[in-house]
């Protein structure tokens, strides 16, 4: 146990590593408790069970997911400088912190429906943003599509999709990492602002 850092950061960050290296189903009480040497008791100080533990994880990456891209869209100007600085905010936080980012897609889904409801609403500020900026960009004429929230949750799992290929190890070992990365994310800038400017 690290006596420099709070006991509930040590668990959360233990339990992460937990799921990024091995998966949900590696995860127990016990068995972050024999890593952090600590007893198990001393977990349900602070967690209540296994999925209370799994939520402040995703609830915690969420959160930084969306601080991270509504920093990165503050000072874009007009709805298509957004759009792009969405994209990229989405990106640099995926491999910035990847254990974060795993951790919001890799939670089976039991859990998942277990995930309070006010906790759902408040996880779909960054794709929120991006409903926004499509509909701003509609209300100026500079993109035209029938329904912003489709599209903007066709780009969030087109974004996924990519980013996945990569930390899962999956990409052509061919291709490369980096000129794959701004080509995906080229195509699915460019793609959508082709299909719905308006000349």
């Amino acid at each position: 146990m690290n006596e420099e850092i709070p006991l509930r950061d040590q668990i959360l960050e233990t339990s992460r590593h937990f799921l990024f290296e091995k998966g949900h189903s590696s995860l127990s009480m016990r068995k972050i408790a024999n890593k952090i040497g600590v007893s198990a008791t001393s977990i349900y100080l602070y967690f209540d069970n296994k999925d209370h533990l799994l939520h402040t994880l995703i609830e915690e990456s969420v959160e930084e997911l969306s601080v991270a891209i509504e920093l990165a869209a503050e000072e874009a100007n007009g709805p298509i400088d957004r759009f792009e600085a969405i994209i990229n905010g989405y990106v640099d936080f995926a491999f910035n912190k990847p254990e974060k980012y795993q951790v919001i897609y890799m939670v089976r889904s039991e859990a998942m429906a277990r995930y309070p409801k006010e906790k759902f609403r408040k996880a779909r500020r960054c794709y929120e943003l991006l409903v926004k900026t499509i509909q701003e960009g509609i209300a100026k004429r500079v993109i035209k599509v029938e329904k912003p929230m489709v599209a903007a949750y066709s780009i969030w799992a087109q974004l996924h999709g990519v980013v996945s290929v990569v930390l899962n190890q999956r990409l052509d070992s061919r291709i490369d990492r980096k000129e794959f990365l701004k080509e995906s994310v080229n195509h699915i800038v460019e793609g959508f602002l082709v299909r719905t400017t308006v000349s």
